[in-house]
């Protein structure tokens, strides 16, 4: 994976090296709120690839949710501290 573009603060996008994978976290600023979206994009042009993705599919939503939970922590931690 390497980064595709970074708007600091705003945007974190990277790309694999064939073009076939994007992962981008995007932070959204709304009425004094902040939601960080995280987006995963394939494209499997081969069947094989394609069917090798069914089981890993639930997998991979567990433990991207518990990633963003636990960044959704320190950064209400974080801010706690700020204002205290």
């Amino acid at each position: 994976m390497r980064i595709e573009h970074v708007d600091p603060e705003h945007v974190l996008a990277w790309r694999s090296e064939d073009g076939n994978w994007v992962w981008t976290f995007v932070v959204e600023e709304r009425d004094g709120r902040t939601r960080l979206i995280s987006r995963n994009r394939f494209r499997l042009p081969r069947l094989i690839a394609r069917i090798g993705m069914l089981p890993m599919e639930p997998g991979s939503l567990v433990m991207e949710r518990k990633m963003l939970l636990g960044l959704k922590q320190r950064g209400q931690r974080l801010a706690s501290a700020r204002t205290t």
